[in-house]
């Protein structure tokens, strides 16, 4: 979990998120953070040296505010927040995942667990719907969850000529370090200069 190696290395860690599950699961996992529910694009941004966004956390649709003016005063917002030389490290999944009229579908499986899914994405609002159906071996029996995703779908040259206006330095990247994104997926860091 990103926020238990953040703490481990001595940085204080304030998360939000919009599940409540979710908020539940990190503070049990990272008691010393501070964690709460909320939108990040709603949320008051403390001052700090980072803001991180990771595993694609601003392609979710689960927020009115997640659009193209809702991201520009997010932008906004999180440079405020930072000290300067301050960074701001997200990804995202970009267009041209599944090809226009098709679904692609996957699966995986490990010693007690599988998981399928199935991508189809609508070029027109450029946004794609995950449908997700996993499999946990609970004792005797498996437990099944079934998952809707629905995410908006970014062009990473938008995105840094947005972080520009905002008043970033903008660097886009593959990977994190030695850790490549999946294909269709790219990383930003965004700083804030001297």
């Amino acid at each position: 979990m990103w926020a238990r190696e953040l703490v481990d290395s001595g940085y204080r860690v304030f998360g939000i998120d919009i599940s409540e599950a979710m908020i539940d699961l990190s503070r049990k996992k990272v008691p010393e953070a501070e964690f709460r529910v909320g939108s990040l694009f709603e949320v008051e941004i403390p001052g700090c040296q980072a803001v991180t966004a990771v595993s694609e956390v601003l392609n979710y649709l689960f927020d009115a505010e997640n659009e193209d003016l809702g991201l520009s005063r997010l932008f906004r917002r999180v440079h405020d927040a930072l000290v300067p030389g301050g960074v701001f490290v997200f990804d995202v999944l970009g267009p041209g995942q599944v090809s226009p009229g098709d679904k692609t579908r996957g699966f995986g499986v490990g010693e007690d667990w599988a998981v399928l899914s199935e991508r189809e994405e609508d070029v027109e609002r450029v946004t794609m719907e995950r449908r997700i159906v996993s499999f946990r071996k609970v004792g005797e029996h498996y437990r099944r969850d079934d998952e809707v995703h629905r995410v908006r779908l970014y062009d990473p040259s938008d995105l840094s000529a947005e972080l520009e206006r905002a008043g970033f330095r903008v660097q886009t990247m593959r990977s994190y370090a030695d850790f490549p994104l999946a294909e269709g997926h790219a990383a930003f860091v965004a700083r804030k200069p001297l």
